[in-house]
């Protein structure tokens, strides 16, 4: 079963105050609208059907109740004290149940698939499944699981006619970086769970390959010297393509992105 790369989650204080940043700087950023089932509301930028999440609580009721629910993006948020940053990934099935069945069988912890929906501005509603997996005490979180309820090219469409995706922006999704204490481990335990080809080993790093993203994994010494300090486990940053730009980077908390890195 292939995956795909669906999505880069970036928790912020303020989704609206992300959208002026990223606008500033020729980052096209939309809004998003709510998950009235987790009190969470979101800003989008798409880079085709790839895209970055930011995302914030707007009710904080609605988001200890989802924060309980073991391997879900709140529980991470929770458990990591709430911490602004990218926090999680998530990967695109066409075959959800058949994941489920799959990492169960492997001796994993399986949520879902739950049915999941969010309002657009224009009042209309996207939906989409949810799986979520895992065992205690792993150094990150693996990925969490999306099938959406339409097919690719009909999101696509619809994501070009609403303005989500703007037609003039040459910007591409390349990569995604993480930083591990034991990248050796977690690589090759991704590698399996997730069923991807062999990693590839660099003097720094080592990577996973999606069909349309790469997985970068560094130690701690890369990673801080990438970062100017201390970072913690899972995503730190990301690199964006734009043949229109120059090289720059740009910083928010916990967060980077590399533009022609």
């Amino acid at each position: 079963m292939t995956l795909y790369f669906d999505h880069l989650v970036h928790q912020v204080e303020s989704p609206e105050n992300i959208k002026v940043f990223f606008n500033k700087r020729n980052v096209h950023t939309v809004n998003g609208g709510q998950h009235t089932m987790w009190g969470t509301y979101n800003t989008l930028s798409y880079f085709g059907l790839s895209y970055i999440e930011q995302i914030a609580i707007y009710d904080r009721d609605l988001f200890e109740q989802a924060a309980q629910y073991p391997y879900s993006l709140h529980y991470t948020f929770k458990r990591d004290q709430e911490r602004q940053g990218f926090s999680r990934i998530a990967l695109r099935t066409k075959n959800i149940e058949e994941e489920g069945r799959r990492l169960r069988a492997l001796g994993y912890e399986v949520y879902g698939p739950d049915a999941c929906s969010r309002t657009r501005p224009d009042g209309t509603v996207v939906e989409w499944k949810l799986l979520h997996f895992g065992k205690p005490d792993l150094p990150i979180d693996f990925p969490f699981l999306i099938e959406w309820a339409e097919e690719d090219e009909e999101r696509l469409a619809q994501l070009k006619a609403s303005g989500a995706i703007d037609v003039k922006q040459a910007i591409t999704m390349e990569s995604v970086q993480f930083y591990v204490r034991d990248m050796q481990a977690t690589v090759q335990l991704w590698q399996q769970v997730l069923q991807l080809p062999e990693p590839t080993q660099y003097e720094q790093y080592m990577s996973l390959q999606l069909p349309n993203m790469r997985l970068d994994f560094y130690k701690e010494e890369s990673a801080k010297a990438m970062t100017l300090g201390h970072v913690k486990e899972g995503p730190f940053g990301v690199t964006l393509k734009d043949p229109k730009r120059t090289k720059e980077t740009l910083v928010c908390p916990g967060a980077f992105y590399w533009i022609n890195r």
